[in-house]
């Protein structure tokens, strides 16, 4: 808010200096005229500047000379007060006369006059030689020639008495006669003022148009918004405005001042402005017009634009047109309040009010007193396109703050996802790794039981090695338990790739533990018995296990197996389940020769085993225990092992 409230001094002080060096009138009160006569003997030349206001002698529907005047055929002689118009003396817009003023200087030093704009053609004698003309006068539209300039011109008392005679013809424009003040004063003094009015007004046109060729730039080359085209538009009109209303500007480029052309081009650049202004306001909001706004915004605009520049339309008429535009300035700002999107925006607020100020204080200026101000709308238009100009200016600014922070966001983002790529690179070659010596372990796996079943089927077709009954049912023994390593590691390998594949279905089913550990007795004891080995089998009567009724025999077969490999003769295998407050506990012990504590992490890894030569001796594949994990833990249980050496090993399961 602090930022706010400096930029809006700031906007204000700019326009309010403005105002005061600009528009306001920089001449000392001093003596009015009376009865065509003023006197300044009294006045002082050297510091201050005069304006020659009073009661002018006027001669209407009459064009007199100097001559005229010394012959004394001068008739017809009323006392009218300056500066303004003569149509609201109650006289024509359009007609000609002659205003004349007698001058008593105190001294017969130069002076110069300034002379404003005179609408629409003009002479002016000064003690009897012509110093001035603008257009050709006239008593008909015919014979007049409008012209329409400001100028500074010399004059010199004579017997310290200056006579003003002037003569004016208006048929094509409005306000005819002397509608604006004409100063008086020293060159020095007056030539210090005017330049200094005219620095100020340079520069502030300079700056509006500074400011529509950076956003056309913006637009160009930065951001293809057309509200940025739009306001350069604005910037531009306004500069040819009111260079053209302050005609000192563009008289530069109009030597013979404006004409009726050129001020309808001004009226024109008028109508475009506005029209820029309202679509400047639709953009900003994002406002979209129904048909029937449609129709009046056309209306509004399209009326004047064309009353504006057909040749048969009196300038008077045209001007008058100008005052429909009001109408889609209003239903703008109607609807900018109705879309909502100002909010607590103090920048919006401050485009709004600058709008509205706008709207107002412009078409007050040049009806009520524009006689008395020298380019009044100076202030009006600066404080709207400052107002434009940083709105425009902070969602610049967001947007580039948005696209920074979005630059550091997606900076880091590329960043993590490079990271993750590399941890993906890494773990894709490990992976790759990991397959090759998985392809490797499935090779030698498969290699040994088929070694070692064909060497025992090649010597039980040799008579000359069987040479007994006995031999050769212990090498069918010997054949049929390698055959039974060889489908125990298929059924493994086959139940490791559908779980890492995902494609591995769980039935939970609820399992008599008692049925279960019968099952149990019936498919391990004599195998485990014909090894030398105990078996014991007992559930907790009445405990139920949660698990899928096929998986659970991979699990108690890798189990079993595992154990009956590493227990030797004498020892003995044990499975029990047993309620354990709100889970079931499934353990196997066996009292093997155990694992020691430095593989305890590992023997859940897939393919891990505690030697290369323990497991080529036991026919391990290293994947039981992998899948006992794998499906315990896809069943939502966990399973956990204590082991000491030559101790035994526990294999705990909860469900």
């Amino acid at each position: 808010m602090k930022r706010f409230i400096t930029i809006f001094l700031l906007i204000l002080s700019i326009c309010v200096t403005l105002f005061f060096t600009v528009s306001l009138p920089f001449t000392a009160d001093g003596p009015e005229a009376e009865a065509g006569l003023i006197n300044f003997e009294n006045a002082d030349f050297n510091k201050e500047i005069y304006a020659l206001k009073g009661e002018w002698e006027f001669y209407f529907g009459r064009l007199y000379t100097p001559e005229d005047f010394k012959k004394g055929r001068a008739e017809g002689v009323e006392y009218v007060s300056l500066p303004d118009a003569w149509k609201t003396l109650g006289y024509p817009d359009q007609g000609y006369g002659t205003y004349r003023l007698t001058i008593s200087t105190g001294s017969d030093r130069p002076l110069l006059l300034d002379i404003p704009e005179i609408t629409s053609a003009s002479v002016i004698w000064a003690n009897g030689g012509e110093v001035y003309r603008a257009g050709q006068v006239g008593t008909s539209a015919g014979e007049t020639k409008t012209s329409i300039r400001s100028d500074l011109v010399a004059v010199v008392p004579q017997n310290r008495v200056l006579e003003l005679v002037v003569q004016v013809a208006n048929f094509h424009m409005y306000d005819g006669g002397l509608f604006y003040p004409i100063r008086i004063g020293s060159d020095s003094v007056l030539l210090h003022h005017i330049l200094w009015q005219r620095i100020m007004v340079a520069a502030a046109l300079g700056g509006i148009l500074l400011m529509g060729v950076y956003h056309l730039f913006l637009y160009a080359f930065r951001r293809r918004e057309r509200l940025y085209l739009t306001f350069s538009f604005i910037c531009v009109a306004t500069v040819l405005r009111l260079a053209m209303e302050t005609n000192n500007l563009a008289q530069y480029f109009l030597p013979g001042g404006l004409g009726v052309v050129a001020a309808r081009m001004y009226l024109l650049f008028f109508a475009l402005n506005g029209l820029s202004i309202c679509f400047f306001m639709l953009q900003a909001f994002s406002i979209c017009l129904n048909r029937w706004l449609r129709v009046i915004y056309a209306a509004g605009f399209a009326l004047p634009i064309a009353v504006i520049c057909w040749p048969g339309s009196s300038f008077p008429t045209a001007v008058a047109s100008l005052f429909l535009i009001l109408i889609p300035y209003a239903v703008s700002v109607i609807l900018v309040l109705r879309s909502g999107k100002i909010g607590r925006d103090p920048y919006r607020l401050l485009f709004l009010f600058s709008l509205v100020t706008f709207t107002f204080y412009a078409p007050v200026t040049k009806t009520v007193f524009e006689g008395d101000l020298f380019v009044p709308a100076i202030g009006p238009n600066m404080f709207l396109i400052l107002s434009q100009c940083i709105m425009l200016s902070r969602d610049y600014a967001e947007a580039r703050n948005e696209a920074e922070r979005i630059n550091a966001n997606l900076e880091q983002l590329v960043e993590q996802r490079t990271e993750q790529l590399c941890v993906a690179n890494q773990q894709l070659a490990a992976s790759q790794a990991a397959l090759r010596e998985m392809i490797a372990n499935i090779s030698h796996d498969l290699k040994t039981p088929l070694t070692v079943l064909n060497n025992y089927l090649e010597l039980l077709g040799d008579d000359a090695v069987v040479v007994n009954e006995q031999e050769r049912a212990e090498y069918l023994g010997i054949a049929y338990h390698k055959n039974l390593d060889l489908q125990r590691l298929i059924h493994n390998l086959f139940d490791v790739t559908r779980m890492e594949s995902g494609t591995a279905v769980y039935r939970m089913e609820r399992i008599s533990a008692s049925l279960l550990m019968r099952d149990a007795d019936c498919k391990y004891a004599e195998l485990v018995r014909d090894s030398g080995l105990g078996f014991y089998a007992e559930a907790e009567a009445g405990t139920e296990v949660e698990a899928d009724p096929d998986k659970i025999w991979s699990i108690l077969d890798n189990l079993v197996y595992n154990a009956l490999r590493h227990t030797p003769p004498g020892g003995s295998i044990t499975l029990k389940i047993r309620q354990n407050r709100d889970c079931t506990e499934l353990t196997v012990t066996d009292t093997g020769e155990g694992i020691a504590p430095e593989h305890l992490p590992h023997i859940f890894e897939r393919f891990y085993k505690v030697s290369p030569e323990r497991g080529e001796k036991d026919g391990s594949s290293g994947l039981g225990l992998y899948i006992v994990k794998t499906a315990v833990e896809a069943m939502g249980g966990t399973v956990e092992v204590e082991s000491l050496l030559n101790k035994g090993t526990t294999f705990r399961i909860k469900f």
